[in-house]
C-alpha cells in the first residue's frame, strides 16, 4: 500500500503540474518567445524544461527507490540542460503541453505508488557529489523543481 507521504508528494506535484498547463495554455506568442532573466532562455524554453524534467525527476527516483545510484553528475545536467536549450528554441505550446501532460502523469503515477521503506531508501545521488540523498527528499523537490521555474517564467510576464 503507498503512503499518506506519497500520496501528499503526487498531489503537491499535480497541482504544480496543473499549474505549468494553465500558465501554457494563457500564454500568447508573444510571451512564449520572452527571454527569462536568470535563466537566460524564452519562456517555452523554460516550461519545456521543466516537461522535460519530469523524466529525469522520473528516472531518479525510479532508481533510487530501488536502492540503485543516480551517476549523472551536475556538470552532464548542465550540459543537458545546455543541449536542451539549444533544441528546444522553437518548440511548441501544443508540444509542451502534451510533454507537461505525459511525463506529469508518468511521475505522478510513480510518486503516488511509493511505500514508505521506498521513501526511506537512501542512494548515491551524483549531483550532489555523490552522497547519500533520501528518495523522500527527491520525491519532495519534483514539485519544488517545477515551480522554482514556473515561477521565473510568471515573474517576466507580470505587470509592472
Amino acid at each position: 500500500m503507498a503512503s499518506e507521504r506519497a500520496t501528499a508528494f503526487a498531489d503537491d506535484f499535480a497541482a504544480a503540474n496543473a499549474e505549468a498547463i494553465s500558465f501554457v495554455q494563457g500564454c500568447s506568442d508573444e510571451a512564449w518567445a520572452v527571454v527569462v532573466p536568470g535563466e537566460e532562455w524564452t519562456v517555452g524554453v523554460v516550461l519545456h524544461h521543466i516537461a522535460e524534467g519530469h523524466a529525469l525527476g522520473l528516472s531518479w527516483i525510479g532508481s533510487m527507490s530501488k536502492g540503485e545510484p543516480v551517476t549523472e553528475t551536475q556538470a552532464s545536467i548542465d550540459a543537458k540542460n545546455m543541449e536542451h536549450a539549444a533544441r528546444a528554441v522553437g518548440v511548441s505550446q501544443a508540444d509542451t503541453l502534451a510533454l507537461l501532460r505525459e511525463n506529469g502523469d508518468r511521475l505522478e503515477a510513480l510518486l503516488r505508488g511509493l511505500h514508505d521503506d521506498e521513501l526511506d531508501r537512501t542512494a548515491s545521488f551524483g549531483p550532489a557529489g555523490g552522497r547519500e540523498f533520501p528518495v523522500e527528499a527527491m520525491a519532495s523537490v519534483s514539485a519544488g523543481h517545477l515551480r522554482g521555474h514556473l515561477e521565473h517564467a510568471r515573474g517576466v510576464l507580470a505587470p509592472t
